[in-house]
């Protein structure tokens, strides 16, 4: 597992992030609706730097606030150590493809992403509901960077719930993130593993369709 220990935030960590992929931008490689990743990515390499969107939410500043507490709260819990931030270089698409973990704990191969609410009612549909579904992307995204995380758990914090100010998920490569019903097999169960394999797929085609866009954009002829 490749770790650079950039501070998140940095302007180091902003040029790294030209052109490639990371938890936030996984959801819309994997999307089957119209977006805009592509060209959002190709603006940005030929710039040279990302633009930082600076807009944030209350609940956004909470968790930007409290993300640290939440990560001490839990290695007090749980006795597992973290590096706070960095980059977690891809093992396969190096150029195009990266993470940004929370918390990470090399040697035993687990990530800690965290999630502050100020809403008590967000922490109880967690703990009832487990993981939200538009987070399971950023999920898969960690597993797909390196074949050495072996876990990532997954922190709901919320002080204004003192019965349980932490809710945890520990997410495997075993773990089913969906079941569909098919005709021939009845019904299946999609995995974290099978999910970061389709990831792959995913990578490899656009790393593909950047290239030719790109040389298209910038050699042309009337």
């Amino acid at each position: 597992m490749k770790h650079l220990k950039i501070e998140q935030k940095s302007p180091d960590w902003w040029a790294y992030k030209v052109g490639r992929v990371s938890g936030t931008r996984t959801g819309q490689l994997i999307s089957t609706r119209e977006n805009s990743l592509i060209d959002e990515m190709l603006d940005e390499m030929l710039d040279g730097f990302v633009k930082p969107n600076d807009f944030q939410t209350d609940e956004m500043l909470f968790g930007i606030e409290n993300e640290e507490k939440a990560i001490n709260l839990y290695s007090e819990i749980s006795n597992i150590d973290f590096e706070r931030g960095g980059v977690l270089v891809s093992d396969k698409f190096e150029d195009i493809h990266m993470a940004s973990p929370d918390g990470i704990n090399v040697e035993r191969g687990i990530i800690a992403e965290v999630k502050c609410t100020m809403q008590g009612k967000t922490q109880v549909k967690r703990f009832r509901k487990g993981v939200d579904a538009n987070y399971i992307p950023q999920i898969i995204n960690y597993f797909a960077c390196s074949e050495d995380v072996k876990e990532v758990h997954w922190i709901s914090y919320c002080p204004f719930r003192p019965e349980r100010e932490i809710v945890l998920f520990i997410i495997t490569r075993d773990t089913v993130v969906e079941s569909k019903e098919t005709k021939k097999s009845g019904l299946v169960q999609v995995t974290v593993q099978d999910k970061v394999d389709a990831l792959h797929e995913a990578l490899t085609a656009f790393r593909e369709e950047l290239k030719t866009e790109l040389e298209k954009f910038t050699h042309y002829e009337f």
